[in-house]
């Protein structure tokens, strides 16, 4: 790890929030992107492929992009403005797209604010980027030509396809062009770099990423503007007594999609071990599967522990 990244992590404890207590609040009017235009709103942002009608790869930096179904279809949703090469090419009837989380490297970002500057061909932007493209592993899109290339500098991709049954469409006055495109996006495959697979797994080392304090511009100059941030550190949750089962519960149905577990049946379980809970998840799971139950209650708990008994 780069000891300079500790050394922000170690200045960072010494920081102290600005004494705005006793200040007035100064009411402002939101306006076009009020997030950036008249509040502080940092974000990470992706990297979007997309593929035009001559089958060539553009990249679109999106701040705007946030996950939107979470739990049973997976998708993200992106804000774009509509005449982004990104929203005209999913729009266009190409309907797959790459997201792309790469980590903080300073000489990356000029490059970037250009991939997102209004007006130029894909070709022309492309030209001197400093990543490399290259094909998906998937299978299903290793060999299919609407599907975008891969920035091999990412740590992280979502593959994905429009979900041509979403629909939000709000009254603008402002050029259609220049308006926002809502797209929603099913996300198909999250690909990880395999030393990232097992910071993700180990919880204790988290990608350095670039976060986005949005565009601002004054009479001189137009600006966007990035940082990068310090080490993230765990703060552990507080168990008030009687919520015990309410965190069994939650890691109970995040474990298999096709076995759902009850608070009542999950309240059977709070003497379980720390330690232990996730192994007799997995083998209550296991039970459930071979005798075809895909909802345990409280009364398959019973069953369950009477039969555990007397094996």
């Amino acid at each position: 790890m780069n000891p300079l990244f500790n050394l922000f992590s170690v200045f960072d404890g010494l920081r102290r929030p600005s004494r705005v207590r006793g200040e007035a609040w100064k009411r402002l009017h939101p306006k076009d992107n009020f997030y950036q235009s008249v509040a502080f709103f940092p974000m990470p942002f992706a990297l979007i492929t997309t593929v035009n009608e001559e089958g060539v790869t553009s990249i679109g930096p999106h701040s705007l992009s946030f996950p939107f179904d979470l739990i049973e279809e997976p998708s993200m949703m992106v804000v774009s403005r509509a005449g982004s090469n990104t929203a005209t090419n999913l729009r266009a009837g190409r309907t797959k797209a790459a997201l792309h989380f790469v980590e903080f490297k300073k000489s990356w970002l000029k490059s970037i604010v250009g991939l997102g500057y209004p007006g130029l061909e894909p070709q022309d932007k492309m030209q001197d980027i400093p990543f490399e493209m290259v094909r998906s592993t998937s299978p299903e899109y290793r060999d299919d030509p609407d599907f975008p290339l891969l920035i091999n500098e990412a740590f992280q991709v979502f593959e994905c396809e429009l979900d041509g049954e979403f629909k939000y469409h709000p009254h603008r006055e402002t050029d259609p062009i220049a308006a926002e495109s809502f797209l929603c996006l099913k996300v198909k495959n999250v690909l990880l770099k395999q030393s990232f697979e097992q910071k993700l797994l180990n919880q204790k080392q988290f990608p350095n990423m670039p976060i986005s304090y949005g565009f601002r511009h004054n009479d001189k100059e137009r600006r966007f503007f990035f940082s990068s941030h310090n080490k993230p550190f765990p703060v552990h949750i507080p168990s008030p007594p009687g919520l015990e089962h309410q965190a069994i519960y939650y890691s109970a149905n995040k474990l298999d999609p096709e076995v759902r577990f009850t608070e009542d049946a999950c309240k059977l379980l709070v003497d379980v071990p720390k330690a232990f809970i996730n192994v007799a998840l997995k083998g209550i799971i296991k039970e459930a599967k071979a005798q075809g139950v895909d909802f345990v209650d409280e009364e398959f708990m019973k069953a369950f522990n009477e039969k555990r008994k007397n094996s």
